[in-house]
């Protein structure tokens, strides 16, 4: 037999209704409230659950590494041609490349 890591994940999360004068302030008031154990989430707020091989994430995160290499140049180029439009894909590239780099 043969051994393996298995990644055990648990995604948790509540909706908060908060009154704010924005949505910062409306975050920020959410987050002070959970920093104080004032929300604790528990088995109720228990939205997703996975099992995931560690090789199987470690082949997944060089597989989007490996993408964004190969798109990395052309979407960049045409990013600065468009005069770098807010919504650009290279955009998304980028903060896929950190998130995935860190």
């Amino acid at each position: 037999m043969k051994n393996y890591k298995v990644i055990v994940e648990e995604k948790l999360s509540r909706i908060i209704d908060v009154k704010a004068n924005s949505k910062k302030e409306a975050v920020n008031n959410v987050y002070d409230l959970y920093k104080k154990e004032e929300i604790v989430l528990n088995e109720v707020d228990l939205k997703e659950q996975n099992f995931i091989e560690i090789n199987d994430v470690i082949k997944k995160e060089e597989l989007i590494l490996e993408v964004i290499d190969y798109l990395w140049k052309d979407e960049e180029k045409h990013f600065e041609e468009s005069e770098k439009p807010k919504n650009h894909i290279f955009l998304k590239l980028k903060r896929l490349k950190e998130i995935t780099n860190e």
